[in-house]
């Protein structure tokens, strides 16, 4: 605005236990309560105030986080793609999982896969392939081993080309 950029400051409700409010859809369900008040906070900042200062960064954080949640599912962090904090529970990791595969129009299935993941189905849409994004993602972490070396820092190796992770015999596995 005017040339210059200001941070916004927005915690997830769903996520950070801090802002665990509850948040009330406005504005014919395009945001909710949590962002206008971040909202309200920017544009407290900016002097002179434009005309719908508020309703108009609103309306800009609410479009962003829905192109967030978008790309949410093509990123590499497992944490990242479920939407939620390395220190989460498995059980709401399992609840987030659920909810994402249901949001995408498919069920949880207690039968694994027939093929591993690179068989591309004709009918099946962005959606299916999201939701089996998210399933695949939930079963890196879903037990304690898995989940410790999901979680262990990456090392640079080969002047930083590449990355790599030490198992526990000591051997180093490169990450792609």
């Amino acid at each position: 605005l005017y040339g210059q950029s200001f941070n916004i400051e927005y915690f997830n409700p769903d996520v950070d236990p801090n802002a665990q409010k509850k948040c009330v859809t406005i504005m014919e369900g395009k945001a909710d309560t949590c962002i206008k008040s971040a909202a309200i906070a920017v544009c407290r900042r900016i002097h002179p105030q434009p005309p719908g200062c508020v309703h108009d960064i609103t309306l800009h954080m609410s479009n962003q986080l829905i192109e967030y949640e978008k790309k949410r599912l093509d990123s590499k962090d497992t944490y990242k793609k479920l939407g939620m904090e390395m220190d989460a529970p498995g059980r709401e990791l399992f609840e987030k999982l659920g909810s994402i595969v249901r949001s995408r129009g498919m069920n949880l299935s207690p039968f694994s896969r027939v093929d591993n993941g690179t068989e591309i189905y004709p009918k099946w849409d962005e959606h299916t392939l999201e939701a089996w994004a998210a399933r695949d993602t939930f079963y890196k972490i879903r037990d304690p081993e898995s989940r410790e070396w999901n979680d262990k820092p990456c090392e640079p190796v080969f002047g930083g080309a590449l990355c790599a992770k030490t198992d526990k015999d000591g051997n180093m596995q490169i990450e792609v």
